[in-house]
């Protein structure tokens, strides 16, 4: 990729190095940066907050993203436990959210956590859908025990076909990784749900290893979406 002059940025860039370099940053929505500490360039303010506080009714705003302080899946009213924005320099690639039944700041918690569950992906620039699904699947590889991943096979293929055959998600697309016991995870972009729900119970919480897992995508988004900034996990 050719590196952009600081007046022109490119709005699209290609996803494994966008994704796939240890210089990724990402700017967690409950940081409270320390006094006179520089921001990523872009970054919007955000309120101190954790994912023990009580839900307020006024979304967060990041990045021109409004981000609900709950999600209603179902008859469950899901509150918001971490969001944070994926960067890579000076490149804004995504922000995601994450819902859950209740706050908490343990990955292994909120892995195992009984309920339905949200992953919301807000696009900040387009991506090739081809080369998502193909990072999304490498990540979940290096995240999964081989026989989890083993199971997995079929319904990673589907997914990454999906997103191949949408050729490009673009700026402002939204991506939405729903979970409901009993029925599996759903998959819908822009509020429009892509085929049937990936009935392997375990399947969802699989994918979120890729932000979650021992390996995640990156370790300050993990960090954010978990509302901790300590090394615990």
């Amino acid at each position: 990729m050719r590196l952009p002059s600081p007046s022109s940025l490119p709005r699209r860039a290609p996803l494994p190095l966008l994704l796939s370099l240890p210089l990724m940053l990402s700017l967690p929505l409950w940081l409270a940066p320390a006094a006179g500490a520089a921001q990523p360039p872009g970054a919007s303010a955000a309120p101190v907050a954790s994912a023990s506080a009580p839900a307020q009714a006024k979304p967060l705003l990041l990045h021109g993203v409004s981000v609900p302080r709950s999600a209603q899946v179902g008859s469950t009213r899901l509150v918001l436990n971490g969001a944070g924005t994926r960067y890579f320099l000076i490149f804004k690639v995504y922000v995601a959210e994450l819902y859950l039944p209740r706050p908490t700041h343990s990955a292994n918690e909120a892995l195992g956590m009984n309920g339905p569950k949200l992953l919301r992906l807000v696009m900040l620039r387009d991506v090739s859908g081809k080369e998502l699904g193909d990072k999304l699947t490498e990540d979940i590889k290096h995240n999964v025990p081989a026989a989890d991943f083993a199971t997995m096979i079929t319904g990673l293929a589907r997914m990454g076909g999906l997103f191949a055959d949408r050729h490009e998600l673009h700026e402002g697309d939204v991506v939405e990784l729903t979970d409901v016991p009993g029925q599996g995870m759903r998959i819908s972009i822009n509020g429009q749900t892509e085929g049937a729900p990936y009935a392997d119970a375990n399947f969802f919480d699989n994918l979120l290893r890729v932000w979650l897992g021992p390996r995640p995508a990156e370790t300050r988004l993990k960090k954010a979406l978990l509302g901790r900034f300590d090394d615990a996990s």
